[in-house]
């Protein structure tokens, strides 16, 4: 018989969770955060600005390259808001086969799974902001079923899986990220759902009949490929499993040694694809990810901090903060901190390795994969959240673990449970808090909320004239997600820059600014976003370049006639 055990534990090896059903007023608690959360989700949905990454989920899903679209607008015509966004909804003229081939050669680093589930999205339900999103909420929704069965994977206790649905529903983070049209509500969910696969194919005592073992190992297989078609970082997670996996068997059971490497194996197969596809675009991706390279130690160590209590509490203090509000959040922060690292501590001393060692990995991999390479050689990846789903779903559980033994006194009785359940209230609370203001705000932390505010303006300023016309070169990936904000009243000349095609379309890339005529007939000229070149331009034909305002920078100026 095997002599690896992933079966619920038996008496020394048993969890404090185990046999505690959840009480009845707990049980009512949870399922009103869970309501909370849900709405939340679906809270304005479509209040919050169309940002860069999103339009260009649009872009990919309709099936146009960008390179496409740079080559169709010039100062040979006139063009308005829609005509953009024309390049952002799904027609019959493109169709999936297009999508991908957008993907592959303008944005590689991004697997298809997502992309292709929003191409269906949307022909059943349109290319709108709303509909775009609503995906994303979608999915999100499925992360509830999942992490209630991965804790009870873990910890054999409902108690614990409706405290980390509780955790995850209210959670800021992720209502946020349910709120953006990209993978990152898919990522959770495969992430979740491969991890309690991997347990639930392990266990031993209820897979001795070799057609549920393989049916197992199977529904474990697709899970993991599902991952790695949603998001190249979960190979981390992929990483995770296999040192479980290597250090809890041990090679003593050869049987789920072999098993596992043979599921493992055959998801690393139906990858390859996009393995090849990464490998011959890896200096494309390269040019459109420079951005991740800028550093500096003191503020990545802040926003370390800052991840951690955005799982929480989160008040959409970004680098724009004032002194002020920095200082109010630290001692937040602070606590929040000291509460995750007691969570891992009592994990790692109340439960079996066969849980906490799984925990730790799936947070470890992700945070080190990111974080060494910023240290030693400079960047910013480890800082960003969205790139710390994985980490964010080991922190939560932990906490959930927490919470549920000491409100439920199994470790100690009813010594400071009391404390306990006034910290799991405050917790929610910071939750609800967090979410209320999120879901009325225009925009957030995880848009580049510093670059947004100036592009509201911007809007605002354009669409108080008659009748605008606006003059730029400016880069497409500024353009596309401006275009949201502007009334169909307001007029482009546009000729703008390449971002993502410019690496494989040399001649966008190198290719030099021109200079338009000046129209008549529009009541307000403004230049946005302009290069020297066009600016000089302007000035050479008796314009008059002045900026909207003098407190901010814009990058927005009025054009008057000398």
């Amino acid at each position: 018989m095997s002599l690896f055990k992933m079966e619920f534990p038996k008496n020394g090896d048993r969890l404090i969770s185990q046999h505690h059903p959840l009480h009845k007023g707990l049980r009512f608690l949870m399922i009103f955060i869970l309501v909370l959360g849900i709405f939340f989700r679906f809270a304005n949905i479509d209040r919050k600005f169309y940002w860069i990454d999103e339009t260009y989920t649009s872009l990919r899903v309709a099936g146009y390259t960008e390179a496409e679209m740079v080559k169709n607008f010039s100062y040979q015509q006139i063009t308005s808001p829609s005509d953009l966004q024309k390049y952002q909804q799904i027609n019959p003229e493109h169709n999936l086969t297009d999508t991908l081939h957008s993907l592959a050669t303008e944005d590689s680093q991004h697997p298809p799974l997502y992309y292709i589930l929003a191409r269906y999205w949307g022909q059943w339900f349109g290319s709108s902001v709303t509909a775009m999103r609503s995906l994303a909420v979608a999915i999100s929704l499925l992360v509830f079923p999942a992490i209630y069965w991965l804790a009870w994977e873990l910890f054999a206790s409902s108690t614990v899986a409706w405290m980390a649905i509780a955790i995850f529903a209210i959670s800021p983070y992720h209502i946020l990220f349910a709120q953006e049209a990209r993978q990152y509500s898919l990522w959770t969910v495969t992430t979740i759902v491969s991890t309690a696969s991997l347990l639930r194919a392990t266990r031993v005592q209820e897979n001795l009949n070799p057609i549920s073992l393989i049916f197992h190992w199977i529904i474990y297989a697709v899970t993991l490929a599902m991952g790695l078609y949603t998001h190249l970082l979960f190979i981390c997670v992929a990483a995770a499993h296999a040192i479980y996996i290597a250090i809890i068997a041990n090679w003593r059971d050869i049987q789920t040694f072999i098993s596992y490497y043979v599921a493992a194996l055959v998801a690393f197969i139906a990858f390859m694809p996009s393995v090849i596809n990464v490998s011959e675009n890896i200096n494309q991706i390269k040019s459109t990810t420079v951005w991740t390279e800028q550093a500096n130690i003191l503020k990545l160590v802040s926003r370390w901090v800052g991840s951690v209590t955005i799982a929480f509490f989160d008040l959409g203090i970004d680098g724009s903060a004032s002194t002020t509000q920095v200082a109010l959040l630290i001692p937040v922060s602070l606590i929040i901190l000291a509460l995750v690292g007691y969570a891992m501590f009592f994990l790692c001393r109340h439960t079996p390795k066969r849980v906490w060692l799984l925990i730790l990995l799936t947070i470890a991999t992700t945070a080190l994969f990111l974080a060494v390479p910023d240290i030693l050689k400079g960047g910013r990846r480890s800082a960003n959240p969205r790139y710390l789903v994985p980490c964010y779903v080991g922190i939560q559980l932990a906490v959930a673990y927490l919470l549920s033994i000491k409100i439920s006194g199994n470790l100690d009785g009813n010594k400071h449970q009391n404390v306990w359940k006034f910290i799991m209230v405050a917790l929610f609370s910071a939750g609800i808090i967090s979410a209320g203001i999120i879901s009325q705000a225009d925009i957030w932390w995880n848009k580049g909320s510093g670059w947004l505010r100036t592009e509201i303006e911007v809007a605002k300023a354009i669409n108080q004239a008659t009748k605008p016309l606006i003059i730029s070169d400016a880069n497409i990936a500024y353009i596309m997600p401006l275009s949201y904000q502007l009334e169909p009243k307001v007029k482009l000349l546009i000729a703008p820059r390449c971002y993502t095609a410019c690496y494989k379309n040399r001649e966008l890339a190198l290719a030099k600014p021109k200079v338009p005529t000046i129209p008549k007939g529009f009541s307000d000229l403004f230049l946005y976003r302009p290069s020297s070149v066009l600016r000089s331009g302007i000035q050479q034909q008796n314009y008059k370049i002045d900026p909207i305002t003098d407190t901010v920078e814009l990058n927005l100026w009025k054009l008057t006639k000398k």
